[in-house]
């Protein structure tokens, strides 16, 4: 599954051709850049997310979980693979288990995920950070996700 925006190749290129010009060609840069940001925020709204739901059993990673993390969690800036806020990527199962404590299978109560998605983590805010807060559904899908062993299925 593709992520809602895919800009990080994109924007590497911008730099490196910044780099290798002058202020006018860095001021055209400067603007396409923040066009090209401004567009990615608002491609992942409320419905894209609240569209996910969770089965009240037999949740699969491929079907909800994943999708939940790719439209309000793996994004740039936040918990995708190249900026991991807090050492955190969610883009894929293996980067969503690599960190430990995060995701503690069969044991929501001490994932930090879950903590965080719930907003019962003083230590941390709630998430998804500057999104609506996740629905009662998606929020007891991950915790049902997790108690049933956080599978790759």
């Amino acid at each position: 599954m593709r992520r809602p925006c895919m800009q990080n190749d994109v924007i590497e290129k911008i730099i490196t051709a910044i780099r290798r010009s002058g202020v006018f060609l860095f001021l055209s840069a400067s603007v396409i850049l923040a066009v090209w940001l401004s567009s990615c925020k608002s491609s992942v709204s409320d419905a894209d997310i609240a569209a996910i739901v969770f089965p009240d059993s037999n949740v699969s990673y491929g079907k909800q979980v994943e999708p939940l993390f790719l439209r309000g969690c793996a994004l740039p800036s936040c918990h995708d693979s190249y900026t991991k806020a807090d050492g955190i990527s969610l883009e894929t199962y293996q980067d969503a288990m690599d960190r430990v404590g995060i995701i503690v299978p069969k044991h929501p109560e001490l994932s930090i995920l879950q903590k965080s998605i719930d907003g019962t983590d003083p230590t941390n805010p709630r998430m998804p950070l500057n999104l609506s807060p996740l629905n009662s559904n998606q929020i007891h899908g991950i915790r049902q996700w997790i108690l049933e062993g956080a599978q790759n299925n």
